[in-house]
């Protein structure tokens, strides 16, 4: 224990009570040493500490005196004394006379504990005494102090570490130089190792995979997914951690495990690839001796069954339109799709030229007005021919199904910028802006009584956007309710699109 001389001057004491305190990590030890440097310097037979509240500590030194009252005695009494130290005559009114001197342990506002000193005789201290006894009392205080910060520490941390366990994805915490701090057992299983044997060391060591590591270590590298030795796939993010003042004092990297996802979409990818080459057998089958009783090659038919064979015909074609669009969506999805593009020479403007004279005749059904125009400065591009005919033959139907009868539609090619943009204007209903936000999602259809027995299956402006996602380019219109709408497709002319970067 350490030895601290009372017969020096208060400062003196006080200043071997500090080096104590911030060398000695034990708790009780440190409360037991200023108790006995208390009874060395009053002559008191006894000293006693009492912390109420979590950690609850209880430290007594020299006589102990089963006259002393109860902890929830001691407690109600630190409560009702006023700030200092008090002189209490005696203990209990049944017990010979025995005076203590007593001080509560307050932490800003809260009675937490208190401390006390018992004697066997009348106490007569000096005013120095005194002094050193409140500056011991404040010792006392910051060792509660100590005492419950460590404590909430602890709490807090073992709230953190079971917050980590409870996570089934991989999660490693960092400090400000990316080391390693914490792993939970996610991230130890998928790394081979443990917390105790990772502590400290560079993350690059740890996760053995450069990519993973550049992308924690270098704040502008991106990093979509990665992909482990043995097939699972992860979605990366890094996260910085702030204290108080603002400064990032560590990091948090999450591995979102999307495996079991990605092999839903695989699953679900190449079950629809199957279905819808499987139908388009017996729909060509269908159409072709549809198609033959409109003709006439199996003999004359009345006004009812041509109007029947009309209608037999009508569905096919939806039917045929909804298979390729189901098929396109998957093949063409940038996140999903198996579709390998296959560039080519392109010329956009004899593209959709042809596109919109295959649409002349639907379009005079309605009494639409459908033009095009190209710009001259359009260039030839090296794309894939068969995505970007899908996508404008898309926005093309869009437009003719969408506009009312006697409305006028616009298809224009032009270059914008170091883009080509394609845009389908029409003078229909035009799109609220909330339902803009999502209409080139998957399946996503506007609500509207106008639309009812307009047939659909919300795919169209998806494979628009996978396709310009897929070169490089977007996707996005300009609408307003009751003004029309326009759709845009763009095309950078940029690295693979360029004609001069063809193979």
């Amino acid at each position: 224990m350490t030895q601290v001389d009372v017969n020096v001057r208060p400062q003196s004491i006080m200043r071997d009570v500090i080096h104590m305190i911030a060398t000695t990590p034990d708790l009780k030890r440190s409360v037991s040493e200023i108790l006995q440097i208390a009874r060395n310097l009053t002559g008191a037979s006894g000293a006693g500490f009492l912390l109420f509240d979590e950690p609850r500590v209880r430290v007594v030194v020299g006589a102990t005196d089963k006259r002393m009252p109860r902890d929830d005695k001691l407690e109600a009494l630190a409560m009702a004394l006023p700030d200092g130290v008090q002189i209490k005559p005696k203990l209990s009114e049944r017990t010979s006379p025995l005076e203590w001197l007593v001080a509560k342990i307050r932490v800003q506002q809260n009675v937490v504990g208190i401390t006390w000193l018992i004697f066997e005789s009348p106490v007569n201290l000096s005013e120095d005494e005194h002094v050193t006894l409140a500056a011991l009392v404040d010792a006392l205080t910051v060792l509660a102090v100590q005492a419950q910060t460590q404590e909430r520490h602890e709490d807090s941390h073992q709230l953190t570490v079971s917050v980590l366990n409870s996570i089934t994805d991989p999660i490693l915490v960092l400090d400000e130089e990316r080391k390693v701090v914490l792993m939970n057992p996610a991230a130890e299983a998928l790394f081979n190792t443990s917390t105790a044997a990772t502590q400290g060391k560079r993350l690059r060591t740890v996760v053995q995979s450069d990519q993973l590591a550049d992308y924690a270590e270098q704040d502008e590298a991106a990093l979509d997914e990665w992909t482990t030795e043995d097939g699972k796939t992860f979605v990366p993010r890094i996260e910085p951690v702030h204290d108080t003042d603002g400064p990032i004092e560590g990091w948090v990297l999450a591995l979102r495990d999307v495996t079991r996802f990605k092999e839903l979409n695989r699953n679900q990818s190449e079950f629809m690839r199957i279905v819808s080459h499987d139908l388009r057998s017996p729909l060509t089958s269908m159409q072709g001796f549809a198609s033959m009783l409109e003709l006439n090659l199996v003999g004359e038919l009345n006004e009812k069954q041509a109007h029947f064979v009309e209608k037999i015909l009508s569905g096919i074609t939806q039917m045929t339109a909804l298979v390729d669009n189901i098929q396109d969506a998957g093949r063409f999805d940038p996140q999903t799709g198996f579709y390998e593009l296959t560039r080519s020479h392109t010329d956009l403007g004899e593209m959709v030229r042809r596109i919109v004279d295959s649409h002349l005749v639907p379009a005079e059904k309605q009494e639409l007005s459908i033009t095009v125009s190209v710009a001259d400065d359009v260039p030839i591009i090296n794309a894939d021919a068969n995505m970007l005919e899908r996508a404008v033959i898309n926005l093309v139907d869009n437009a003719i199904k969408y506009t009312p009868n006697g409305g006028r539609i616009e298809v224009a090619v032009k270059r914008r910028d170091n883009d080509v943009v394609i845009s389908v204007k029409d003078d229909g209903l035009g799109i609220s802006p909330e339902n803009q936000k999502h209409i080139f999602e998957r399946h996503v259809r506007i609500p509207r009584p106008e639309h009812k027995k307009i047939k659909g299956s919300g795919l169209g402006l998806f494979i628009v956007r996978s396709v310009a996602q897929r070169h490089g380019g977007n996707a996005w219109l300009e609408s307003e309710q009751g003004n029309g709408t326009t759709f845009f497709l763009s095309i950078p002319l940029a690295g693979p699109n360029l004609v001069t970067s063809a193979q």
